[in-house]
């Protein structure tokens, strides 16, 4: 939707709820995929879905009410449901009044070619990869997905406009590609990822032979005893876990619950000196929204300066217990997530990943991670496995492929472990480098 439609949409609710405290939020947009698997396209699919959500504010109680029936009826059933909510709802005593008007930085994420990327258009690029595949004699599967709007993973709807009774207006829609390649020889396997505003961006062929080098390198892979290795990450292996480190402890509401590691330690040391982690909507390969899901205009902040914990994120709940401004970084009101960080970058060096095996002499190799899961949130200490190419680093070079491990590792002991680290890439949804760290714990081997 245009900002003209959903501002008339918006000023809809508005008209409907008269002289209620309410607010207004749009999501939606169009997410079309291509998926492919056996050297062949097996699905094309386009889904075009808005959301309408409305918040009633009574005093110290809210409520909310979603639908996608736009019409003046559907707003007028989803009003009332969301002041019969609040209505019976408990007091929440901490509960703010809604902002008043915002000012926000225009952010350029809207790309017309990505926006109106066909299926034709996509099956030619997923073309030009299967023909790298099956020329290297591999089975190519994958997908290449492109969108307008804020349908999210999993079909979730994130904010692209929202209103209030205060005069808040916010407004922001961007496209997105993502193209995602496996290249499978039986037990071995490669993987290849490009994430970006822009379709243009995106080179599947390239792609299939980056996956198709490591999934012939994956041949015979050798069984390595499970210990503490010094480990090369790509880029998306690091952004598996920093995203995991997100949700469970760079949020103002897991610091102020000590439920974080950086409770309790701001100004302290908490990773290594070469590390510094922020939230930054604005960098050049995020282009995220400029507000978050109150309204709020989302500021770049700095969790971790060069080792030293400065800030978590705060929503406008978080930030008044320290007498604080929120920082933009809200979920829907009411939640019980708190705020979260969701635009990650972490500051990298120069060069490329390779150029960080120098030096190794008995190490692994990390294409990717899957399967993680929380073992300890305080420490965020993550297990998971490796996959889709983990190779041997043998006296500074790559020299044969390692069955998979399941690895016990803290994110924070691996922030203070950082040995090197190349230039950044947007990968996971994260802004990160590929990282050389010391000991990461591999906890068990794999039979592939």
């Amino acid at each position: 939707m245009t900002e003209s439609e959903t501002r008339a949409v918006l000023e809809e609710v508005l008209a409907v709820a008269g002289g209620r405290e309410v607010e207004a939020v749009l999501g939606g947009g169009v997410s079309r995929l291509t998926r492919f698997a056996n050297n062949e396209i097996t699905q094309n699919v386009s889904e075009s879905r808005v959301e309408l959500a409305v918040r009633v504010v009574d005093g110290k109680r809210t409520g909310r009410a979603s639908g996608n029936d736009l019409s003046r009826a559907g707003i007028e059933r989803l009003v009332t449901a969301a002041a019969s909510a609040a209505a019976v709802q408990p007091e929440i005593p901490d509960l703010l009044p809604l902002a008043g008007p915002q000012t926000y930085l225009a952010v350029e994420a809207d790309d017309p070619a990505t926006g109106d990327l066909d299926a034709d258009g996509r099956a030619r690029e997923v073309g030009r990869a299967v023909e790298r595949c099956v020329k290297a004699g591999v089975t190519a599967a994958g997908i290449y997905e492109t969108g307008r709007g804020t349908i999210g993973d999993y079909g979730m709807l994130d904010t692209m406009a929202i209103a209030n009774s205060r005069g808040l207006f916010a407004y922001h829609r961007g496209t997105h590609a993502t193209f995602r390649i496996s290249a499978l020889d039986g037990a071995a396997s490669g993987w290849a990822e490009r994430e970006s505003w822009r379709a243009s961006d995106v080179n599947g062929a390239a792609l299939a032979d980056r996956a198709v080098e490591k999934a012939i390198r994956s041949r015979d892979a050798k069984p390595w005893e499970p210990g503490a290795y010094t480990v090369v990450l790509e880029p998306a292996a690091v952004a598996d876990l920093l995203q995991d480190m997100s949700w469970i402890s760079l949020g103002a509401l897991a610091v102020q619950e000590g439920r974080s590691f950086l409770s309790g330690r701001m100004g302290e040391r908490v990773a290594g000196e070469n590390i510094t982690l922020r939230d930054d909507p604005f960098h050049p390969l995020h282009r995220g929204a400029p507000f978050d899901a109150e309204g709020i205009p989302s500021r770049p902040t700095t969790m971790i300066e060069r080792g030293i914990a400065r800030s978590p994120v705060y929503d406008r709940p978080t930030a008044a217990k320290e007498g604080k401004e929120s920082t933009g970084h809200s979920r829907p009101i009411p939640n019980t997530i708190g705020p979260l960080a969701r635009h990650l970058v972490l500051e990298g060096g120069q060069g490329t990943p390779e150029a960080l095996l120098a030096g190794i002499d008995r190490g692994l190799w990390v294409t990717r991670v899957w399967y993680t899961n929380v073992v300890d949130p305080k420490t965020v200490t993550l297990t998971g496995m490796t996959r889709d190419g983990l190779f041997a680093i043998e006296n500074g070079r790559i020299s044969h492929a390692v069955r998979n491990f399941r690895f016990n590792q803290s994110v924070v002991d691996l922030l203070n472990q950082v040995e090197g680290m190349s230039a950044v890439a947007r990968a996971g949804g994260v802004v990160c480098p590929a990282l050389r760290v010391r000991g990461f714990h591999m906890s068990s081997v794999t039979e592939f």
